[in-house]
C-alpha cells in the first residue's frame, strides 16, 4: 500500500477538541445549520404536497438530487484545488440568497412550483459544488487523532438537530407560511457563513492538485482511485452500505408496521428507537476507539445487518430492538469509519474521492428503494428484509478481512 501523505501543521499543535473554541464553534454553527436544513425539508414537503399535484410536488422534492449529482464530481475536483472554507462560505451565502429571493417571491404573490424548484435546484447545485469542501476542511482544522471525535459529535449534533428542527419546521409552516422557515434556514446558513469568515482558520496546509486543466485534476483522482487499494475499497464498502440500510429504514419498516396493522404512531416509535440508538452509538464511538477502526466499524456492521434482517419479523418487540441496534451500530461505525476514511485518503485527493463515494450514494439509493419494494410485491417483507440484511452481513465480514482494510491503523 502506499503512503499516506501527512498534512503540515501551520502552528502550535491544537488543543484536544473539549478544549477547542475554534472547533467547537464551529460545530455550534454547523448544527445550528442542520437545524434550518431539517426545518425547511419538512416546510416544503408540505407545501408542495398542499400546493402541487402529486406529479408536481414529486418533482420539486426531487429536483435537489439531479444537480447535486451531476456536480458532485466537480466540486471534488474544487475542493482539491481551492480553498475549500472559501468554497463553503460562497455556498452558504448563496443558498442563503436564494431562500431570501425565495421569501421575497413568495410575499409578493408568486407562488407555487416555479419558486420551490428554482430553489431546490439552486440547493443541489450549491450542494454538489461544495459537499466533498466539507471533508477537506474537517482535515484541515482537526487533528488526525481527534477526528473520529468531531465526526462523531457532528453525527450526534445531525440526529439532535433532526428532531428539533423537523418539528420546528412542520409547525412554523403550518402556523405562518414557507416564507417564515425560508427565513429561518438563511438565518443559518449566515450564521455559519459568518463562523467560516471570521472564527474558522486552517491549521494544516493541504497538498493541492496544481493541473493546468480541471479535466486533469479529475483524471488523476481516477487515477488515484484505480492505483490505491485502500482508496477503493473505502468508496466501494462505504457506497455499499447504503444500499442495504436505507430501503430497510425508510420503505421496509413502513410496510411492516402498515402490513401488520399496528397503527402510524409505530412508525414513529421505530424512528425513534434509530435515532437513540445512534445517538447512543455515536457517544460509544467517540469514548472508545479501536486501533483498527475500519475493521472494527466493518464487524460492527455485520451485526447491523443481523437488525435490518429482523425487521421483517412481525413482532412488535423485535422491531424495536431491531432498530435500536441498527441505529447504535450505525452510529458507532460511522464514527471510526469516517474518521478511518480521512486519515487513509492522501490529503491532496481526499475531495475527489470522497465526492465519488457522494455521488454513489446519491446514484445507487434511489434504485435500491424500489428494488426492496419489487422483492416485497414478490416474496414478503420478511424475506425483503432477510436478503438486505443477510447480503449486508456477508459484505462487510468480508470488508472486514481485506488486508488494506484489516491492517489499517487509527
Amino acid at each position: 500500500m502506499s503512503t499516506v501523505a501527512r498534512p503540515e501543521l501551520l502552528g502550535a499543535v491544537p488543543p484536544p477538541v473539549r478544549r477547542d473554541p475554534m472547533v467547537l464553534v464551529w460545530l455550534a454553527a454547523v448544527g445550528l445549520s442542520w437545524f434550518g436544513d431539517y426545518a425547511w425539508n419538512v416546510a416544503l414537503a408540505w407545501t408542495a404536497a398542499h400546493t402541487l399535484s402529486p406529479v408536481l410536488a414529486g418533482v420539486v422534492l426531487g429536483a435537489e438530487m439531479l444537480p447535486q449529482a451531476l456536480l458532485v464530481l466537480v466540486g471534488g475536483v474544487l475542493a482539491d484545488r481551492c480553498d475549500p472554507r472559501r468554497m463553503l462560505v460562497a455556498g452558504q451565502v448563496g443558498q442563503a440568497a436564494v431562500l431570501v429571493l425565495g421569501a421575497l417571491a413568495w410575499s409578493s404573490g408568486i407562488h407555487g412550483a416555479p419558486v420551490l424548484l428554482a430553489i431546490a435546484v439552486a440547493f443541489g447545485i450549491a450542494s454538489g459544488l461544495t459537499l466533498p469542501s466539507g471533508m477537506t476542511l474537517v482535515r484541515q482544522i482537526v487533528a488526525g487523532d481527534d477526528l473520529g471525535t468531531v465526526q462523531g459529535w457532528n453525527q450526534i449534533s445531525s440526529r439532535a438537530m433532526k428532531l428539533l428542527g423537523a418539528p420546528v419546521g412542520g409547525v412554523l409552516v403550518a402556523w405562518r407560511g414557507p416564507v417564515s422557515v425560508m427565513l429561518v434556514d438563511a438565518v443559518t446558513f449566515v450564521g455559519i457563513a459568518a463562523v467560516l469568515t471570521l472564527v474558522v482558520r486552517p491549521r494544516f496546509r493541504l497538498p493541492r492538485a496544481t493541473h493546468d486543466r480541471w479535466r486533469d485534476s479529475f483524471a488523476d483522482g481516477l487515477q488515484y482511485l484505480r492505483n490505491h487499494d485502500t482508496a477503493k475499497l473505502f468508496v466501494i464498502g462505504l457506497t455499499a452500505l447504503n444500499v442495504f440500510v436505507t430501503p430497510v429504514t425508510g420503505l421496509g419498516v413502513a410496510l411492516r408496521v402498515s402490513g401488520s396493522g399496528w397503527g402510524a404512531h409505530w412508525l414513529g416509535i421505530a424512528d425513534a428507537c434509530l435515532a437513540a440508538g445512534a445517538i447512543v452509538g455515536s457517544v460509544v464511538g467517540i469514548r472508545w476507539q479501536p486501533t483498527y477502526g475500519a475493521s472494527a466499524a466493518f464487524r460492527t456492521l455485520v451485526v447491523q445487518g443481523l437488525a435490518i434482517a429482523a425487521v421483517g419479523v412481525g413482532w412488535r418487540p423485535a422491531l424495536v430492538l431491531a432498530m435500536t441496534v441498527l441505529g447504535f451500530t450505525a452510529g458507532a461505525a460511522s464514527v471510526w469509519l469516517s474518521a478511518a476514511f480521512i486519515r487513509a485518503i492522501d490529503p491532496s485527493h481526499l475531495g475527489r474521492v470522497s465526492s465519488v463515494t457522494s455521488l454513489g450514494d446519491m446514484t445507487l439509493m434511489p434504485l435500491s428503494v424500489p428494488a426492496l419494494g419489487a422483492v416485497v410485491h414478490a416474496t414478503s417483507v420478511l424475506t425483503a428484509t432477510l436478503v438486505f440484511g443477510l447480503a449486508m452481513s456477508v459484505l462487510c465480514a468480508w470488508f472486514a478481512t481485506r488486508r488494506a482494510i484489516r491492517t489499517l491503523a487509527a
